[in-house]
């Protein structure tokens, strides 16, 4: 979980080379939890990828839109969501972007939906944050406000909402929620008719040791309407700080058990993915498609870092069958240094390009210097026939105390 509401300021003399090798600046101004969707649903506008994005300036937390036309090769800017709750130092993080596949209330089909955690910028115990939900109905020109989803008593935190659409047509929220005193952290879920009324609460996942953190849910549906969910266990594997779980559902509420922390993923070759994980659907050999995971870090399953560490994604080819099945492959943005922070690849995303064939890579890394600005890098590689590139030497694992 990132609170990323300012950029340290560092002088110029401190500045030392970008550790990314490849990939390009999306914008400058720093970012944070950047997110991808292609319009599908938005009649003349279908096709276009828009990014999201978190930032601070001015002491104001606030979302900035870039889009792109030419199938991610390159971004322009084309709106802002100025909440007031981030404004004042209150700041704003963790957000989500979504577009309506259906319609919901009165927002039809092809509606952009917003939403992050405010009020992230105070002292965790004066913290009061809530989870704000915005509109666009203009392919992310202009927003205005739907709703608050959560709001948080003083302390506890509500973060990373993510968003689907139910069989029954409800608009489903899952959010990590810092409040129960029986958990250090749990995932919930909510639901609503129209946006602006939020009903049902439930737990989602959650386990009875403490420390345990389960959060940062990424939910797709596949073409046979099974739901599947990723998401990171923190601080329950006694070798990997944060583990990549899954589940699946087939109506999009129910998602079973929440006592059931559900399937971990490891690649055929042993790859264990770390943290902050988002999954994307692409067409493939299989008529369910394929799935593709971005995740911050890669492990050995035993333990200290895998050749891949900053290098990779991940592709299961038969989406009918996630026990198994996930390989490792380049990931087109790469990192030399990745032994974990609140910015190196911290909460990726991807997409497929239009014709299904290579993914769309956008991920954080310090532009100059550690504790610099964190700033968004995008890429394009092919998602088949492409070798995973190793890193030049491979390093014991770091654990990230408190994660």
């Amino acid at each position: 979980m990132l609170l990323l509401v300012g950029f340290q300021a560092v002088a110029a003399g401190d500045a030392g080379p970008s550790d990314v090798d490849r990939g390009e600046l999306l914008r400058t101004g720093g970012s944070s939890y950047p997110r991808l969707v292609r319009l599908q649903n938005s009649g003349e506008a279908n096709g276009r990828v828009l990014v999201s994005m978190t930032t601070y300036a001015d002491r104001t937390g606030f979302a900035v839109v870039y889009e792109s036309r030419d199938d991610g090769a390159t971004f322009q800017p084309v709106g802002e969501i100025r909440d007031p709750e981030g404004a004042d130092e209150k700041g704003m993080c963790c957000s989500t972007l979504y577009e309506l596949p259906e319609q919901v209330g009165d927002m039809p089909a092809g509606t952009l939906l917003w939403a992050g955690t405010a009020g992230v910028g105070a002292d965790p115990e004066e913290r009061r944050s809530s989870i704000r939900l915005w509109r666009s109905d203009d392919h992310g020109r202009t927003w205005s406000f739907l709703s608050t989803i959560v709001q948080a008593p003083q302390g506890p935190g509500v973060w990373e909402p993510e968003f689907t659409v139910s069989e029954q047509g409800d608009l489903v929220v899952f959010y990590s929620d810092d409040g129960d005193p029986k958990h250090d952290q749990k995932m919930v879920q909510m639901r609503s008719a129209d946006g602006r009324n939020w009903t049902d609460l439930r737990e989602t996942i959650k386990n009875d040791k403490f420390t345990v953190r389960p959060g940062m849910a990424g939910v797709r549906q596949l073409p046979d309407g099974t739901y599947v969910m990723v998401y990171e266990v923190c601080n329950y594997d006694p070798v990997h700080i944060c583990t990549v779980w899954m589940r699946t559902s087939q109506d999009g509420w129910d998602f079973g058990d929440p006592y059931d922390l559900g399937t971990e993923i490891v690649s055929e070759t042993g790859g264990q993915p770390l943290g902050t994980p988002t999954i994307a659907w692409a067409p493939g050999p299989n008529p369910n498609g394929r799935l593709l995971l971005a995740y911050q870090m890669l492990a050995n399953d035993n333990g200290g870092w895998a050749p891949g560490n900053g290098r990779t994604l991940m592709v299961n080819d038969n989406p009918s069958d996630l026990a198994r099945g996930w390989r490792e492959i380049p990931s087109p943005v790469q990192i030399s240094y990745n032994k974990g922070s609140v910015c190196r690849n911290f909460s990726p995303t991807l997409l497929p390009t239009r014709d299904g064939r290579s993914v769309i890579h956008v991920t954080t890394d310090f532009e100059k210097y550690i504790g610099g600005p964190c700033e968004a890098f995008h890429a394009t590689g092919p998602i088949d026939g492409a070798t995973t590139a190793a890193p030049p030497e491979v390093h014991p694992v770091d654990p990230r105390p408190g994660r």
